[in-house]
């Protein structure tokens, strides 16, 4: 049974965004959402896939320990009987040589079988590790990328927010500088005007301060309006971002306990092979 092996790199996660002026692009951060998440799946699947992988070679390794340990005890109770060479034919001689042969060719290839599946299972279990260790470097970089970028843009949205905010101070205080000149115009005018045209003047100079003030009230509103919008634009990307973030952390947590698992299962299994190989070789040593 073969199962596909676990890729050992991993797809670099982009994420220079290009700047408009509410923000990042919407449809490249969905694009890149997407990405990421395709990745986060390929990772999982070839979890799933080391992990069959582990448990299958758990399995060969059981196998090949059950068949030694049956070929030992057929060994064990062929030793136990001892046959006369002087009092068996030698068809009789050859084929007790052949059987032992035989036993000793099986109990060869079932320790060699044992031994590759262990060494494929370490070997499938360090990769699954190393990618684990470098998907978890790579995850901390960017978090520290994603809260630089955040600080740098709320930076920026603060930034632009205070410079609309002073234009539109500039902008109402010039308003007002204009309409102090036009009283004092429309004043200069009373004395030589007639009631009728100082009442027109003073009806004008009420008409343009009221819209010179609502030009730069709004002004002033459209300013905060959109500073609140990027501010809370660039904090729900944050939010999807450190969610993002948390659920990949809890797929590798995931992970990190399946190693341990089959590392576990693999382990006793080793020691108890190599102390049923110490056997055979005792008792061989005592019939000599």
């Amino acid at each position: 049974m073969t199962t596909p092996e676990p890729h050992d790199d991993v797809v670099p996660l982009h994420t220079d965004f290009d700047l408009v002026w509410r923000g990042y692009d919407r449809d490249q951060v969905r694009c890149y959402v997407a990405s990421t998440e395709s990745e986060l799946r390929l990772l999982t699947t070839d979890r799933d896939a080391a992990v069959a992988r582990a448990e299958d070679l758990a399995g060969q390794l059981n196998d090949a320990r059950a068949q030694i340990r049956e070929l030992s005890e057929r060994l064990d109770r062929m030793c136990r009987t001892p046959v006369e060479p002087d009092a068996l034919t030698e068809r009789l001689r050859r084929m007790v040589q052949l059987a032992r042969a035989e036993a000793e060719e099986i109990t060869t290839r079932a320790r060699a079988a044992a031994e590759q599946s262990w060494a494929s299972a370490r070997q499938a279990a360090e990769r699954l590790r190393r990618r684990q260790e470098q998907i978890v470097a790579e995850l901390d970089a960017q978090r520290e990328e994603m809260e630089v970028e955040h600080r740098q843009l709320i930076r920026r949205a603060h930034e632009q927010a205070e410079a609309i905010s002073r234009e539109a101070e500039q902008r109402r205080h010039d308003l007002d500088e204009q309409a102090a000149r036009l009283r004092e115009g429309i004043r200069s005018d009373f004395e030589l005007a007639m009631s009728v045209r100082r009442a027109e003047a003073m009806r004008a100079m009420a008409d343009e301060r009221a819209a010179a003030r609502a030009r730069a009230d709004q002004l002033i509103s459209g300013a905060r309006r959109h500073a609140d919008r990027v501010v809370s634009e660039a904090q729900h990307r944050l939010d999807v971002l450190r969610a993002h973030r948390d659920r990949v952390l809890a797929g590798v947590q995931s992970t990190r306990q399946l190693l341990v698992e089959a590392e576990s299962l693999l382990v006793p299994a080793s020691r108890e092979r190599e102390s049923r190989d110490g056997v055979p070789r005792a008792r061989e040593g005592s019939r000599h």
